[in-house]
């Protein structure tokens, strides 16, 4: 059984992620999957957790257990989960906490720092032929020369996040060659017979749509016409594909381990050395937001990729 200081240490966490105790009550309440009444009581205090229950909590929210022992772990220690998926359902359990993410930072008034070396994982969302694409090489179900196909519930939900996402402000560090190294990728599977010709062509019919949309967010300044955005482009990148949501009370980590894995992490360290590489690599990187429109063509010119 969990003890009543440790359990007291975890509801104050949940308290600060979630507000209001009532709205802690329903969380527990849907979590462990028990009477309103019974989840107010283990927020009291008056039931103790079990360490299945316990263990419910900590599967949804996987920063819960660094928040309530912080003042116990060490300056190197963080306790995490990753999420991978080769299903329909672990694809979608990764997107909504994606989707957690965004809200959060929004409503903290962060913003969002992403570093690419290759494509964000956002860009691939604002189009469908693009998210098959993507969620297919993530769950390694690119066979049969053609992709996975998203019903209209999973693909809602990639639009959600896309969405959410056009709202945050954001500054994003791409790598030079990033559109070089998605062609080559695609080229590639056509040569292993994973992808069709027709198929690659729909591709990059897409990736060059989408170029333009971000082409234009650049010379605004905006992401259509709402979160501000400023891109920057930089021939050296040594950090992995991932994101910072920041602001002044928040800080969440966003990171991949590879292709197929993705870490969430409120480890203030990680947090605040990720930030530190980015402002490092920002002040490296060349602009091409509202301003430096030659560079800005240039950077987007698909054809010499």
């Amino acid at each position: 059984m969990v003890d009543y200081n440790f359990q007291s240490r975890v509801m104050e966490s949940l308290k600060s992620n979630l507000g209001e105790d009532n709205s802690v009550s329903r969380w527990l309440q849907e979590t462990l999957e028990v009477e309103y009444s019974t989840a107010r009581r283990k927020y009291n205090g008056d039931i103790k957790l079990s360490l299945e229950q316990f263990g419910r909590m900590i599967t949804r929210a996987p920063d819960l257990l660094n928040l309530a022992l912080k003042d116990h772990l060490g300056a190197n220690t963080f306790i995490t989960s990753y999420h991978s998926f080769r299903n329909k359902q672990e694809l979608i359990t990764h997107l909504r906490w994606v989707i957690h993410g965004l809200e959060k930072g929004l409503k903290h008034q962060g913003e969002l720092l992403y570093i690419a070396r290759d494509l964000p994982f956002f860009f691939f969302f604002g189009d469908r032929t693009l998210a098959e694409y993507k969620i297919s090489l993530w769950s390694h179900q690119l066979k049969d020369q053609q992709p996975v196909k998203l019903d209209i519930d999973t693909y809602s939900i990639c639009r959600e996040v896309y969405r959410l996402y056009q709202l945050i402000p954001g500054r994003e560090i791409w790598h030079n060659q990033i559109w070089a190294n998605q062609f080559a990728m695609i080229d590639w599977f056509c040569k292993f017979k994973k992808m069709s010709p027709g198929y690659r062509e729909d591709l990059h019919a897409a990736l060059s749509q989408q170029a333009i949309q971000y082409k234009g967010w650049a010379a605004e300044g905006l992401k259509n016409r709402k979160g501000n955005f400023e891109l920057l482009f930089s021939d050296f990148i040594t950090m992995s594909n991932g994101g910072l949501i920041n602001s002044n009370d928040l800080q969440l980590l966003m990171a991949t381990l590879n292709s197929v894995n993705f870490i969430t992490l409120r480890d203030e360290r990680l947090c605040e050395n990720f930030s530190n590489e980015f402002e490092t690599h920002s002040s490296y990187a060349t602009s091409v937001s509202r301003s430096n429109a030659l560079e800005r063509e240039r950077r987007f010119d698909l054809s010499i990729s």
